[in-house]
């Protein structure tokens, strides 16, 4: 943690002011990755995503009933999750998924192909442990074959 005017600090989360802000950070993250896991997101911002994947190591977890199409094959391997993923957002079931990076995990809430709140979690250590639920929801997701 680095120490600025003779304190830690430690910036751990990002909420973002709107949906286009929140989509233009992922989407410059995804251009300098060369890594990413995607888990449960809607299938709009999947298809705005996409060409950015491209020549990336991706593995992408799609919603429940979703299926695996020949564009998303292009992307990267990808699956189907077995379990439904969600939060109380301010009094509504919304759909909960998730950006991983190295160093930063982006939460999406989402009802239908409504976005309803994008932030970031940029703290190491949480971001570890919380890409480690990625593998767990990959291990037990549905790999549609070819």
């Amino acid at each position: 943690m680095p120490i600025v005017d003779g304190r830690y600090e430690a910036k751990i989360s990002t909420t973002f002011r709107s949906t286009k802000e929140a989509i233009e950070a992922i989407s410059s993250k995804i251009e300098k990755s060369k890594r990413v896991r995607i888990s449960n997101i809607p299938m709009g911002l999947l298809s705005k995503l996409a060409p950015l994947l491209k020549g990336k190591d991706v593995k992408i977890i799609l919603p429940l009933g979703e299926k695996v199409g020949p564009e998303l094959q292009e992307v990267g391997e990808a699956a189907v999750t077995k379990a439904r993923i969600y939060k109380d957002h301010k009094g509504t079931e919304a759909n909960l998924g998730s950006i991983y990076f190295s160093d930063s995990v982006f939460s999406v809430a989402w009802v239908g192909e409504k976005i309803l709140e994008i932030d970031a979690m940029d703290y190491d250590k949480c971001v570890k442990c919380m890409r480690g639920m990625f593998d767990v929801g990959w291990r037990y997701a549905d790999k549609q074959k070819q």
